[in-house]
């Protein structure tokens, strides 16, 4: 099926910090945050992003897991999320994720359909990547690798 006209792609990425914010191995990573998120939301493609801190605080409540990130945002197509993911200087970004982030049990990112001016909840998030841990890629939830398969 072709992606419709009213729908964009919403985008979760969650990850467990290795050490406590404020600590000097994961400065790094909060030094360049707002350089990243100023680089999304100059791409193409790019829609909306959560900006909320308290909403950050609650999806550490909500996950149950502490020093938690999380990266929510809303794109027009999945290329163009791809093409800040991977083909950006994000991606020199991404490298380095492993200094900073431990292991997570499950899909630690997750995509689906959303209509154009939706922005997704902490909750909605959270559905979505559980859906993806316990169902696998379909149209709940997909990872990147299905996305190709998965455009309406």
């Amino acid at each position: 099926m072709q992606q419709g006209n009213q729908q964009h792609i919403a985008h979760v990425n969650v990850a467990v910090f290795r050490y406590p914010p404020g600590d000097p191995r994961v400065q790094p990573f909060f030094d360049a945050v707002p350089r990243i998120n100023a680089m999304a939301e100059s791409s193409p493609g790019f829609v909306w992003r959560e900006t909320r801190d308290e909403e950050e605080a609650r999806a550490a409540d909500l996950f149950g897991v502490p020093n938690l990130a999380i990266a929510l945002s809303v794109w027009e197509d999945v290329e163009s999320l791809r093409n800040f993911v991977y083909r950006s200087a994000h991606a020199d970004f991404l490298r380095q994720r492993t200094d900073w982030f431990g292991p997570w049990d499950g899909p630690n990112k997750a995509l689906w359909f959303v209509d154009q001016g939706h922005q997704p909840s902490v909750e909605e998030a959270k559905h979505r990547l559980n859906w993806l841990h316990h169902h696998g890629d379909g149209d709940v939830a997909f990872g990147f690798a299905a996305a190709a398969v998965q455009q309406r």
